[in-house]
Parts: C-alpha cells; structure tokens; sequence
C-alpha cells in the first residue's frame, strides 16, 4: 500500500462575497517579501495574506489570524462544499519566453511517517518556519495552502482523465497571482472518479517539491490531536514527466570572502574546468556543472565534477559546490546569500564575494537522493511555478 488520496469538502471564496478571486489569493507565505505583503494587504479586505502571513507583531498574529479566518466562515465570505471532491488545477505561464502549462489535482494526502517511503522528504528543513506554522495550524485548525507533490505519471492515467474532464466542464475558478501565472479550478465529485483516482495513488510514492515545512507541521499537529479530520493534508499532486514542471536552482553566493584566490585555487584543482567567456546561463548547464565567478581574482569557470566524485555527489554540483566550497572554506566569507533569480545572483556578485550559478534538476535525480534516505542541502531547489495559496482550504475539525 502506498499513497491514500482522497476527495475532500473544501472550504473557498464565495464568489457572492467574492467577485474577483484574483484579489484574494497570494503566493506561498515563504516567498513574499515586505513589498508584496503590504500589497497583498491594500488589494482586498479578504486576501488570505491576513492569515498566512499575518502582519501584526509577535504571537498576537495567530489570535488575529484566526480571528480573521472565523469571522470570514461566519459571514460566509467562505463557504464549504457540500460534497467531497477532488481538484483538477491547471496553470499556464510564461517562462524566460516560453508558455508552459501544468496539470495537476487538489486532494487529500493521508499523513505518514517518512520512515514509511510513501511520503519523501528532499531537503532539510529548519526548525524556525516548523514552529511558525504550527501555531497558525493550532488557531486556525486549517490548512490553509496545499503542499506541494510531485509522482511518477510514465503512464499518464491521472492526466488524461483530468484532461478528459476539464475539456467537457467549466472552471470553478479563475485568477491571475501577482506574477502573471493564471490559475484554473474545476471540481471532480463523482464517486467513481474520485475512486479511480484514488486506487491509481496506491502504488505511487509522492515526493515533496514545496511544503516540508508544512508537512512536517501537519504530522506534528497529528501527533497532538490524532482524528480522523487531522490525519489526511491538502495536497497539490502533479506528474513529473511534463514541460511545465520546472525545477530550477537556487544560486549560491559567498558574501565578504577573506580568502577568494584559496578558494579559486581549491576549485581549480578539485574540479575540471575551463575558462568562460560566454554567457552565464543555468540553460546551458548539465547537472553536474555549475559557474564559478570571482571578480577579485578576475576568474570565470565552467566547473564539472570529476569522475571520480560523481557517485558521491549524485552527479549534481549542488552537492559537490557544498562540500568542496562552501563547507571547506566556511571559515572564509561571512554568509551565504541565496537567488532564485539568476539576473539577482549576477547583479549581486562584487570583488569581495564569490558567485556560484547552478543548473537546473531532473526529477529522477532528487527522486535516487531520496531513495537512499538521503536528503539535498537546504534551499536547492525551486520548483516554479508555485501553487497559489487561496484557492481552498481544507478544514481539520
């Protein structure tokens, strides 16, 4: 027995109360700087960043979150669904000039241990963000944006029957998030839909592309109140095999090195490289390359890992940029910054700091990590696009 996925009676934005539901959803709480808070706050009375990311000071945010979130059920700004469904949800977007679009389905994930092999964990997690969201989970007992998954969809049963399904209905849903991405919602609550799709889950392990944070939280509430509501999370499951999974690097960069021709010197004899004067793109990486810059010592490398080396590091540089620089020379630079963005990387690097642009991942790769009970060094991957929070909510009481 693997994964147990099943239909559940969301909670979402009355469209009575609620006309325009892009005003209202916003990003992952974790990606939203100062600027797209106090933004998401004047775009509509109603928009969830009052309770994800709620702005008051200290734990009095929780009490307000849940204030908040309460007195939106009481006024029936949220409604919940009268039958249990599962979610088809499509996005389209552009990337780097290129449209793209995903498909995937809203359900219910039961909780287990990652001991179990169902669930699989990628990367560490901290415990900060973990202490963070459970309080927001105690006073709202909800959860308020889905994790997100990934699965093995090589024989595409789950896609063609979503596929099949949003041809012949209409969306329950449309928005636009802040980043142009339009989000599209329908609801599947047929019992023997729901079934077939919940059968297909049962040989499948899901990974977790975004939410560890969260779905470590949800065990953790589990533990403190073991129910049959607080034993299953909202989940985002979508296929690893399709072009709208983007699975791109987070960009390292070592801030006021003491030390960069060391550095420099270790990279060129620990790694094979050579001298690049092109641009420095992460398209045009292998996994098991990555760019060195230092300006200080005017060097620009294309660096892979040797032979050698490649069992160990999975043949992927995040490892081997992680181990052989930035934990070797940790000593030498005062922190590490980390982009998304690889034009906020470049723009950042300077003569005292040292830039190291990584390329982007293959799911099949992060899933041999985790199969050998390992995990990926924190922040390396950035799935994109991200799943809007706002959309529904599933209740735990």
């Amino acid at each position: 027995m693997m994964a147990k996925v099943k239909g559940f009676k969301a909670l979402r934005y009355n469209k009575e109360k609620v006309n325009n539901i892009s005003d209202v959803i916003a990003p992952p709480y974790d990606v939203i700087n100062k600027e797209q808070q106090e933004h998401l706050y004047s775009l509509h009375e109603n928009n969830i960043i009052k309770v994800d990311l709620n702005k008051t000071e200290g734990d009095t945010k929780y009490e307000e979150a849940k204030s908040i979130f309460n007195s939106w059920i009481n006024d029936q700004v949220l409604v919940q669904e009268e039958k249990e469904c599962i979610y088809p949800y499509h996005q389209t977007f552009a990337y780097k000039g290129k449209g793209y679009e995903r498909i995937g389905i809203i359900a219910l994930v039961k909780l287990s241990e990652f001991s179990d092999k169902i669930i699989l964990p990628h990367e560490e997690t901290f415990s900060g963000p973990k202490a963070d969201r459970l309080k927001l989970m105690k006073s709202c007992k909800t959860n308020i944006s889905p994790i997100f998954g990934v699965y093995d969809n090589s024989d595409n049963k789950v896609e063609k029957l979503v596929k099949e399904f949003i041809k012949s209905n209409n969306p329950i849903i449309e928005a636009k998030s802040l980043d142009g991405i339009m989000n599209k919602l329908w609801k599947i609550d047929n019992f023997q839909t729901i079934s077939e799709i919940s059968s297909y889950f049962e040989t499948k392990e899901i990974l977790i592309a975004d939410g560890h944070h969260r779905y470590e939280t949800s065990l953790n509430y589990y533990r403190e109140n073991p129910d049959s509501e607080t034993q299953n999370v909202m989940f985002y499951l979508t296929g690893t095999i399709q072009e709208g999974l983007l699975i791109n690097p987070t960009h390292r960069i070592l801030n006021k090195t003491s030390a960069s021709k060391d550095i420099t010197g270790s990279v060129l004899e620990n790694f094979y490289t050579e001298k690049w004067l092109g641009d420095m793109n992460e398209d045009s990486l292998e996994p098991d390359e990555f760019f060195y810059i230092d300006k200080k010592n005017d060097t620009n490398l294309k660096c892979k890992i040797k032979d050698k080396d490649l069992a160990s590091f999975y043949s992927m540089s995040v490892y081997a940029v992680q181990e052989k620089i930035i934990d070797l020379f940790k000593e030498s630079y005062e922190n590490v910054g980390h982009f998304k963005s690889l034009e906020d990387a470049k723009s950042t690097i300077n003569s005292e700091s040292i830039g190291l642009i990584l390329p982007k991942f293959i799911p099949a790769d992060i899933m041999k990590v985790v199969l050998n009970n390992d995990k990926m060094p924190q922040k390396s991957t950035y799935f994109y696009p991200k799943v809007a929070t706002g959309l529904l909510f599933n209740k735990l009481y």
